[in-house]
């Protein structure tokens, strides 16, 4: 297994605001500058299967495995030997709202797709994390 997270705590953001954003799957490509595009058909809730289309890379359906409403959700992607879970949390704290993205991949392949893959994504977390930060703040 490995894992690796990155956290930020934001002054002036509400739970409602960043649920309301990461619920709406269809608007991703609006705030993640990494999604071309993104679908889902049916209610953003445990077990619900989306799609998307990473820029310059390929179309992924993700499986919704852990959904509690302006709190948390982990989406799932099954590559051979190997499960990503790409965990979001939000948390009130005293100064503001803290966010955490967790990227954990586990399975006998997890090294191979750690390197090829994993280690990517968490490179892009801070970026991505202030650009979700940015349009919760635009649409208020």
């Amino acid at each position: 297994m490995w894992e690796k997270s990155y956290s930020i705590t934001v002054p002036d953001v509400e739970p409602s605001q960043i649920w309301a954003i990461w619920s709406d799957i269809n608007i991703r490509p609006k705030w993640d500058d990494d999604t071309e595009w993104a679908t889902i058909e049916g209610c953003f809730e445990k077990n619900a299967i989306y799609c998307m289309k990473i820029k310059g890379g390929p179309k992924l359906k993700m499986k919704i495995t852990e959904c509690i409403p302006n709190h948390l959700f982990t989406d799932t992607y099954q590559f051979p030997l190997a499960r990503l879970d790409g965990i979001h949390k939000m948390e009130p704290v005293s100064n503001g709202l803290c966010i955490t993205t967790t990227i954990r991949i586990t399975g006998p392949l997890f090294w191979f797709w750690r390197k090829l893959i994993a280690e990517k994504i968490v490179a892009t977390l801070p970026h991505q994390t202030d650009l979700l930060v940015q349009f919760a703040r635009q649409v208020k």
